[in-house]
Parts: C-alpha cells; structure tokens; sequence
C-alpha cells in the first residue's frame, strides 16, 4: 500500500545532523527535523546555546564543535556515536556575517567566511557521503544558500556573497555525482528572515522599512518557515527533488 501524503513526511528511524543548531534558522530546521521524528544532533560551538536548543528540539542530543576547524571525520565519528549509528541527514545551517566595503573587505575576514560557508559544508558532506556510497545507504544533504546566489542584495558583504554563490555550485556538482546513488543534495535559498541576527540591522526604521516594501508579501519570513521546507527536502516527499537551490523570499527574487 502507498504510503500516504502526510506519512512521506515523516523521519521515524532518521538520524539527521545540523550544524549551527544553536539558534536562529538551524534551530528551527532542527526542530522541524525533530518533531518529525528525526533523531537530531545539533553542532554548534557555543554550550549554552547548545543547552537551550536541546530543551526546544525534540529528540536531540549536543555536539559541542566549531565547523571551521574541526577534522570534517573527527566531527562525524562524535555526532554518529551521539546518535547511536550513522547519519541519513545533514542541513549546513552553521554561519556568521562580516561587514566591510570590498575595497577594505580584509583577508583574513575573507578566509573565515568562505571556512564557515564553503569550505566547511563541502567537507563535512564529502565525508558524510563517501560513508554513505561505501556503504550503500540512501541521504539528504542540504545546504543554506543565499539571496546572494542570485543577485547582489546589500553591499559590503562580499565574501558571503561570494560562499553562497558557491554552495550553489556544491550543491548541483555533488548531485551530479551522487543522486544515482540515492543521495539527494539541494539547497535553500532564504531571503530576508526574523532572527537574532537581522535584529540590528532593523532597528534602523528607514533601512527596515526600505526591505519590507520591497518583499511582496511585506514581511520577513519566520525561523518556523524555513523549518518546514528544510523537513520537506529531508524526507521523502521530495524524492524527486535533486540538485535545487530552492528560494524562500517572500516573493523578492520574482518581483
């Protein structure tokens, strides 16, 4: 019997990793992987976050590491021994912003960005998915993009503009390769979203108000909203869905 709509959804017997699951959209992601029935194994560097977002995400366990220097094997051999056996999922959520005028954009600043936004998801995944072709099992592998994939946003983020881009390329190459193999790889693209982090950037009224004239749907997207698309690309109602990057902007890239 086929299964129906609403059990496609579901992610009992899962195993799922996230990096930055600590806060903001990874927290989310997680959540929805979590209440979907996923065990979840949440990554992130900071211990009280981690502490917090065991208590909202149901079925996870805690990884303290940081992405951009933890071994890719190393970090994969903690999370599968938390979750008592391999991983079927991981959503590169894990990331930070720097702001500079490219002119002055520094290189170090640079390096760091493309680590936490390029380099390490690359890795990381590489890893996961040499173990999952070695030993015939199925994956979802998806990877946070940007806006920025697409078109040039705001100024001065010009290393984040240029990791984005980038997932975007990861993310359709590793299709290629592996999707025969029953290991899907997309990506989401958010647009502009309520968190921690664009909180300072709102409290300039003007600038806030000159974006959400610009979003047809007038507002920002909430954490939960990329939460549910993240479960969408996990689970087996999207099957036949590889190497996307899908665009969650309230509209912004079409208007």
């Amino acid at each position: 019997m086929a299964a129906s709509a609403l059990d496609l959804f579901k992610l009992d017997g899962r195993r799922a990793i996230v990096t930055g699951g600590g806060r903001g959209i990874g927290q989310a992601m997680a959540q929805a992987l979590g209440e979907a029935g996923a065990q979840v194994a949440l990554v992130a560097r900071t211990a009280s976050q981690l502490r917090e977002s065991t208590e909202q995400v149901p079925n996870s366990v805690a990884v303290a590491a940081d992405v951009m220097t933890v071994d890719a094997a190393a970090l994969l051999d903690d999370c599968e021994d938390a979750l008592g056996g391999p991983a079927d999922i991981i959503v590169h959520a894990a990331g930070f912003q720097h702001r500079e005028p490219a002119v002055d954009f520094p290189r170090e600043e640079w390096d760091r960005i493309l680590q936490v936004h390029l380099t390490a998801p690359f890795l990381i995944s590489q890893e996961l998915g040499r173990r999952q072709i070695d030993a015939g099992r199925p994956g979802s592998h998806i990877f946070i993009g940007s806006l920025n994939n697409f078109q040039s946003v705001v100024p001065d983020i010009v290393a984040y503009a240029a990791a984005k881009s980038g997932i975007g390329g990861v993310v359709r190459a590793f299709s290629k390769e592996w999707s025969g193999k029953g290991i899907r790889c997309n990506g989401i693209a958010p647009g502009w979203v309520h968190t921690a982090l664009t909180e300072t950037l709102f409290s300039d009224w003007q600038r806030a108000k000159s974006i959400n004239d610009r979003i047809p749907m007038g507002r920002l997207a909430e954490p939960s909203e990329l939460g549910s698309v993240a479960l969408f690309l996990a689970s087996d109602a999207s099957s036949y869905i590889t190497g996307q990057m899908l665009v969650v902007d309230g509209g912004w890239t079409s208007a």
